[in-house]
């Protein structure tokens, strides 16, 4: 049920003050009247005429009362709004927004300065919170770098006993993990300052998912999964095309790695009211309601296996670069026959399209 705004609660409890005070004045004036000694019917003719004129007031007293009350209340809680309406617009984006104080030196000027006290401690902290990601997924590439060198070299000597090379691929691998983390920990650490560079321009979505989904293939195919495509000819967007690639590449090694055994993985893609849907979704078990709550944030696996590697960021940041061209990525469905995810781009206008770089 809506609820009435609280200026028009207050004008009313004001209109209801009113009508009380004026019939306890009528009682009071009708007592005195009928204290005082002279004729019975002149005592209550003069009683009625000033009931019935009180009577006749009434409408006219709530009429004001309940005007000059919403004016009031207005007056009161413009603060309360403009507090409201200033603090709506505070994001991630800028942090560094404040709600305005009153004028007044009352209880919510006092309120309003403590939470814009709160706001510049909460500032601080997600700066240097995004600040460390950035810096420590920076300064981990050199030394990741120069192990991965050595490990290689290790594996190119033919003079490596067979025993450590097996050690050292193994090592490789790990090394190339450690190298994924720091590169998404440095993205999301852009995503989060708003400074996601996107090189947009023209090209066929079509096409970039055609190459996509080869690639899968072979992933699929030593897993025993049958990869199944629906393209239309040609699908022309503006966007990174690099960003878009992660995004669906994503998208499908999640399909693989979740997906049961003689399974499959489909690939649609279509431009359908102003927008472009890709769609990936792929059979296995599928994820709880509870978990599906929590599938895109950071760190978060949607299915607990420990034998599936992964480190619970790759919808997280499937997410961030989807919301970065302004589009949205959401699981549709996940029941026992598929789970589904769906990509969904803004289109505009490709004719006039031209590449630029834009800070997201």
């Amino acid at each position: 049920m809506k609820r009435w705004p609280l200026r028009w609660k207050l004008a009313l409890y004001a209109a209801a003050l009113a009508v009380a005070a004026t019939l306890a004045g009528a009682a009071t004036t009708w007592m005195i009247i009928l204290s005082i000694d002279a004729e019975i019917k002149q005592v209550n003719r003069i009683g009625w005429d000033i009931l019935f004129a009180m009577l006749g007031a009434i409408p006219t007293v709530l009429i004001v009362i309940a005007i000059g009350g919403r004016w009031v209340a207005r007056q009161a809680l413009a603060p309360v709004e403009a507090i409201t309406q200033a603090a709506s617009r505070i994001t991630v984006q800028n942090l560094n927004q404040r709600l305005p104080v009153p004028a007044t030196a009352d209880e919510i000027a006092e309120l309003v300065t403590v939470l814009n006290t709160t706001l510049d401690r909460l500032q601080r902290s997600f700066e240097q919170s995004v600040r460390f990601s950035a810096e420590a997924s920076h300064h981990l590439k050199t030394p990741i770098s120069v192990l991965r060198a050595g490990i290689e070299e290790i594996l190119t000597d033919p003079e490596t006993p067979a025993k450590q090379q097996s050690r050292a691929d193994a090592l490789l691998h790990q090394i190339h993990q450690l190298t994924s983390i720091a590169e998404n920990l440095l993205l999301l650490a852009r995503a989060d300052a708003g400074r996601l560079d996107l090189h947009r321009e023209r090209f066929d979505l079509s096409e970039v998912l055609r190459g996509i989904s080869e690639d899968a293939s072979v992933m699929a195919e030593g897993e025993g999964l049958e990869v199944e495509t629906k393209l239309p000819p040609e699908l022309p967007v503006v966007a990174d095309r690099r960003a878009v690639s992660l995004i669906v590449q994503n998208l499908l090694e999640n399909a693989i790695k979740y997906n049961q055994p003689e399974g499959c993985i489909c690939i649609y893609a279509r431009a359908i009211d102003g927008e472009t849907d890709v769609t990936v979704r792929n059979t296995g078990e599928p994820i709880s309601s509870e978990r599906a709550l929590h599938i895109f944030e950071r760190f978060y696996r949607g299915r607990s296996h420990a034998r599936i590697a992964g480190q619970g960021l790759g919808l997280s940041i499937a997410w961030e670069l989807a919301k970065a061209h302004g589009g949205r990525l959401e699981l549709v469905r996940s029941d026992s026959e598929w789970t589904e995810f769906r990509f969904s781009l803004p289109r505009v206008r490709v004719e006039a399209a031209q590449p630029e770089a834009i800070l997201a």
